[in-house]
């Protein structure tokens, strides 16, 4: 009995609900430090907390990840914000329907703006995070797909549709259509650099 107990307890601490290194959610979404707003390339010091990626110009920022996580946190989760609100695609709330008015609320989940109409639909979004970022990518790819001005992937230079249907990816509130699966890992290494690439042609437009 004991050795089942022991081979138990061996298990949970092995198979945690994901790996400390396994990023849920979007990737580091801006093209900057969280800490100095230095610019950041492929090459930054990366590092993920509870699920969530983090990148930095330098390991003296990254160290502060885990010395000081809270003020990490807060002043990527204002940057983000910043960047994502200007244009939050969805001008109702993701969970009730409601219209979104001068107090909704803003909160960064798995670096992604979410705006709701009030502090229990935050609450009641957390509840099915994975779930609920699938139906926010929905509405955000049926409020975009219309308007989206790129006719080629972002990544490969390909026309779209030369290797069948385009694969839509919805990061930063931004969706981004690629020209197969293949093109994905890029997107998310670097998703600051292609998304700009795909929203410039809409602002320009605007």
């Amino acid at each position: 009995m004991r050795l089942i107990m022991a081979l138990a307890l061996v298990m949970a601490i092995a198979s945690p609900a994901f790996a400390a290194d396994t990023v849920v959610g979007d990737p580091y979404p801006l093209d900057k430090c969280p800490l100095t707003g230095k610019a950041l390339t492929a090459d930054s010091p990366s590092a993920v907390k509870d699920g969530r990626e983090f990148k930095f110009c330098c390991g003296g920022c990254k160290g502060k990840l885990e010395t000081d996580a809270a003020s990490v946190i807060s002043k990527a989760d204002a940057a983000i914000t910043e960047k994502e609100k200007p244009a939050y695609p969805l001008d109702t709330c993701i969970m009730s329907g409601e219209k979104l008015t001068d107090k909704a609320v803003d909160a960064v989940i798995n670096n992604r703006l979410v705006r709701f109409c009030c502090a229990n639909c935050v609450d009641s979004f957390k509840k099915d995070v994975a779930g609920n970022m699938k139906k926010l990518d929905t509405a955000v790819i049926e409020k975009q797909k219309a308007s989206y001005a790129s006719k080629k992937c972002p990544v490969s230079g390909e026309e779209l549709g030369s290797m069948g249907d385009p694969l839509n990816v919805v990061i930063a509130n931004q969706m981004v259509s690629l020209c197969c699966k293949g093109c994905e890992k890029k997107l998310r290494a670097e998703p600051a650099k292609y998304i700009a690439m795909v929203s410039a042609p809409a602002e320009k437009k605007q």
